[in-house]
């Protein structure tokens, strides 16, 4: 089962890499997890002035810093995975990236602020709900 696993670093993202490494890692043959970041973009005249290796090497560095309790928490669960980055919208580059990767399920933690929050907040993954061709599980 190919499974992208949206990751923005939190609490919630960390329950669901352990969900991912107690459950599914237990009850899904030929488990194949592709770990995303995707971090706030840059503005186009920034991303000229630095250069495509200077973007790159950034992006690598907030990547680092938000994904590594998570990555710890996988490698410790014995989980294989590859990492991927990403920059722009959460939601949208998710959502491309699940329609052009032959995901069979997108796995995100959900931060839980429930019905007034989501509506007064907005929420990643009440949008990738929304957007995605694929199933989504939302961990609390």
């Amino acid at each position: 089962m190919k499974v992208l696993f949206a990751s923005d670093g939190s609490a919630c993202s960390e329950r669901a890499a352990r969900y991912i490494g107690k459950t599914l890692k237990a009850h899904v043959n030929d488990l194949q997890v592709t770990l995303l970041f995707v971090d706030e973009p840059m503005m186009p005249q920034v991303k000229r002035a630095l250069g495509k290796d200077e973007v790159a090497r950034i992006q690598r560095e907030n990547a680092e810093f938000h994904l590594r309790a998570v990555r710890r928490r996988l490698l410790r669960a014995g989980v294989e995975f590859v990492e991927a980055i990403d920059d722009g919208d959460p939601a949208t580059c998710i959502a491309e990236r699940t329609a052009g990767g032959h995901f069979e399920l997108v796995l995100m933690g959900s931060h839980g602020r429930g019905a007034l929050g989501n509506l007064l907040l907005g929420s990643v993954t009440a949008k990738v709900l929304a957007r995605s061709k694929v199933p989504v599980l939302a961990v609390p």
